[in-house]
């Protein structure tokens, strides 16, 4: 689907120098209780000060509070400021400068998300310690216009940069989850997610399927990874053992979708009611937002663990010898990685439900979601967002950093 695969590049983001003036207005990104939480912060660091305190965590605080926007916070936040958003090195040091002592990086690819507005537009973009880089001294940024309306038009802002030793940023390793990132006489502790991949409590896996990875998306949303050994498909899997941060609207007894993220599940009731990710919205898809599905959010810090490109090539045996460890192409000039996308995108209720319908009338319901099917009644191929997608990102695979990771 050529407006998905457009829509999967993950660019990163940048930052600029701090003027001694508001220089723009800073969502970044936590989770509580799953709900997305902005800490909105507006004046400049003038004293920066280190991290000591080390934090380790798990799962978001149980003493969180609802999340509060103001109108008057979102308006006076949207002025015009004289960030160059052409210069990374400046945006960089724009986000960083403003970044709290201490940040839990909640999304299990290890991207740390935000929104700035600036000269009017909306800024989205994430800094990342990516497993097999950060432990080599490298940081990635980057970050592109958000298109928030259809009259956002090319050329938008995209731009990306790692940053190293050579950039005057040193990165120091606390533990195998905590790492102190030190710029411009600025040190800030990046607390990754300790995600314990045990298998599902709630639900059992059939003779047939095997536990690959727990993740945990950029959307607040937690799933499993499942493989069916006997059929060579994968297929995600709501995990029901964390809070959501959405409400499940019931519109079948076998369909639920969530009212925010659009995310359809079918209940998988010959396995334990388990709810089985069957589709994603398009138009979340297109734009990149962090509803556009959990196939970029894998959690490469358990790599070792999970074995997840074993399980890639059993699903997709073309991909023998063409990725690493992590998904990686390398066998491609530019950077991509295996979108692990098992799963339908709807662009109306009606291409859901004809969907659903060639679903339930097959044989094995999971396999019709992960690998598509020609419907015979309605004569109409349903066809999955295609993986082994490879979706651009901003960063070459991790590899030749570390020749031993292969």
């Amino acid at each position: 689907m050529k407006t998905l695969k457009q829509a999967t590049n993950r660019i990163r983001v940048s930052f600029s120098i701090c003027s001694g003036k508001p220089a723009g207005w800073i969502v970044i990104f936590a989770v509580i209780f799953g709900v997305v939480l902005p800490t909105i912060i507006s004046s400049c660091i003038d004293q920066p000060k280190s991290s000591e305190q080390p934090s380790n965590i798990v799962e978001p605080p149980a003493e969180a509070d609802t999340l509060l926007i103001l109108n008057q916070d979102w308006i006076e936040g949207q002025g015009s400021y004289s960030l160059d958003l052409d210069n990374v090195d400046e945006v960089f040091w724009h986000i960083f400068s403003r970044l709290p002592e201490d940040v839990i990086v909640y999304p299990s690819e290890n991207y740390f998300y935000f929104k700035l507005y600036v000269n009017g537009k909306q800024i989205w973009g994430n800094i990342r310690l990516a497993a097999g880089r950060r432990e080599n001294g490298v940081l990635s940024f980057a970050y592109f216009e958000y298109k928030e309306s259809p009259y956002v038009y090319e050329p938008r802002v995209r731009k990306s940069k790692y940053f190293t030793d050579a950039d005057g940023l040193i990165i120091d390793e606390v533990d195998t989850f905590t790492f102190n990132v030190r710029y411009n006489h600025r040190t800030v502790r990046f607390n990754l997610n300790k995600l314990a991949q045990d298998p599902p409590k709630l639900f059992a896996l059939s003779p047939n399927e095997e536990f690959v990875m727990k993740t945990y998306d950029e959307s607040g949303y937690q799933f499993f990874l499942i493989y069916n050994n006997e059929l060579r498909y994968l297929f995600w899997v709501l995990n029901e053992e964390s809070l959501l941060p959405d409400a499940l609207q019931k519109v079948q007894d076998d369909l639920f979708i969530g009212r925010r993220s659009g995310f359809a599940f079918m209940v998988d009731k010959e396995n334990d009611d388990r709810k089985v990710l069957v589709a994603i919205k398009g138009s979340n898809a297109t734009v990149n937002n962090y509803y556009d599905g959990p196939f970029d959010q894998l959690a490469d810090n358990y790599v070792d663990e999970t074995n997840v490109s074993e399980y890639l090539i059993k699903a997709i045996p073309s991909l023998e010898d063409r990725i690493d460890k992590w998904g990686y192409y390398t066998d491609k000039e530019e950077s991509s990685r295996v979108a692990v996308s098992p799963y339908f995108v709807y662009f109306s209720d009606t291409e859901l439900a004809q969907f659903m319908g060639a679903v339930r009338r097959a044989e094995d319901p999971k396999f019709v979601i992960s690998k598509g099917i020609l419907d015979r009644r309605s004569g109409v191929t349903y066809v999955p967002t295609p993986y082994p997608t490879p979706y651009p990102t901003p960063y070459k695979t991790p590899t030749p950093y570390n020749k031993s990771n292969q």
